[in-house]
C-alpha cells in the first residue's frame, strides 16, 4: 500500500492529515471561554496548527493563530503563543474583535 505522504496526483498541491485536536480554555482575553486548535501533519513530516477563533488585526481583517513545529506539542505551544501575540496587538478588545471560523471550514 502506498503511504499517504507519497501520493502524487496532478493538480493536487498538497495533502495534510489531521493528527490532533485540542480545546483551549481561557477566561481573561477572549469573550467565549474556549477555542479549538487542530494540528495537521504535512507530507514532509512537519506539523502545523490552526485556531478556530480569529482576532481582528490592524487592517480590520480577521486572522487565525497559526503555528509550526516538529512535534504535536511544539506546534500546539507555537500556535497558542502566536494567537496571543495577535491578541496583544489589539488596543481595545471587545467581543467584536473576534470571530469563529465557520464549522464547515474547520
Amino acid at each position: 500500500m502506498v503511504d499517504w505522504k507519497n501520493i502524487n496526483i496532478n493538480n493536487i498541491a498538497g495533502i495534510e492529515r489531521l493528527v490532533d485536536e485540542f480545546e483551549v480554555w481561557e477566561f481573561y482575553k477572549i469573550p467565549y471561554g474556549k477555542f479549538k486548535i487542530k494540528i495537521y501533519e504535512t507530507a514532509d513530516g512537519k506539523f502545523t496548527g490552526r485556531t478556530n477563533l480569529r482576532v481582528i488585526d490592524k487592517t480590520n481583517s480577521f486572522c487565525a493563530g497559526i503555528g509550526e513545529g516538529n512535534t504535536v506539542s511544539e506546534t500546539l505551544k507555537d500556535t497558542i503563543r502566536y494567537f496571543y501575540s495577535l491578541i496583544d496587538e489589539v488596543d481595545d478588545l471587545t467581543e467584536e474583535s473576534f470571530e469563529y471560523v465557520d464549522p464547515m471550514d474547520f
